[in-house]
């Protein structure tokens, strides 16, 4: 378990219960880096709690989330502040308005024939969060650390379990965003679509979880397409 007097880096990858977890460690008098929307700082001499989730739920949550967030009035930070982020949004609540829900977008991930990829996995970067994931955040991070700089990874599935075991804390998942969830359930074709093109996230959660067995503190969920 976690001494409040560790200090750790957090390492919270979009949509896996972060801002929930951040909020509680703090009000619990834990001392921690929040490491959110950049890549971890790699040293010998840091240590790291890592949230992970499936990535296909973590697709889904990503695009009801950043739907509803570009609806209407609703400015996204920095909207006003530079034009190239309004220009992003834009383009981002065009591309998210032709779906009905994220299993619809991940039926059309298909390459077109003669060319490699799809406009749609093309244009899936535009989703806030969907390409900083795991491979994105823990890429660099597995290649170079020990295990025992691996202090615990908390899935969003059991995040009530994880956190009493990592930290001793009693913490249940809050809503930080109040917009309606579209159906998780997807399609045999879009999970097959999806697990051709998150294959690096998956492959980079197997890497964590053999790292994490090796640190003796294996992952309370195994992620398989």
């Amino acid at each position: 378990m976690i001494s409040p007097d560790v200090h750790f880096d957090l390492v919270h990858v979009g949509k896996c219960g972060g801002s929930t977890i951040a909020t509680a460690l703090r009000a619990s008098g834990f001392r921690f880096e929040h490491v959110h929307m950049r890549r971890p700082a790699v040293s010998p001499s840091r240590s790291y709690v890592v949230l992970v989730r499936d990535p296909m739920q973590r697709f889904v949550s990503a695009f009801n989330w950043r739907r509803h967030r570009l609806r209407g009035d609703l400015n996204p930070d920095r909207d006003d502040a530079d034009p190239l982020w309004r220009l992003k949004h834009q383009s981002e609540r065009a591309f998210l308005s032709m779906f009905e829900s994220a299993g619809a977008l991940a039926e059309r991930l298909v390459a077109e024939p003669g060319f490699d990829v799809s406009p749609a996995i093309t244009l899936m970067d535009l989703i806030g969060h969907v390409p900083h994931g795991f491979h994105w955040y823990l890429g660099h991070l597995l290649e170079e650390i020990k295990p025992s700089q691996l202090r615990a990874v908390v899935c969003q599935e059991r995040l009530e379990e994880d956190i009493q075991a990592a930290f001793g804390l009693r913490v249940s998942e809050s809503r930080n965003w109040d917009y309606p969830r579209v159906s998780g359930e997807l399609s045999p074709l879009a999970r097959q679509n999806l697990a051709r093109v998150l294959a690096d996230e998956y492959r980079t959660l197997e890497r964590l979880g053999r790292v994490a067995a090796a640190a003796g503190i294996p992952m309370s969920m195994r992620y398989v397409p």
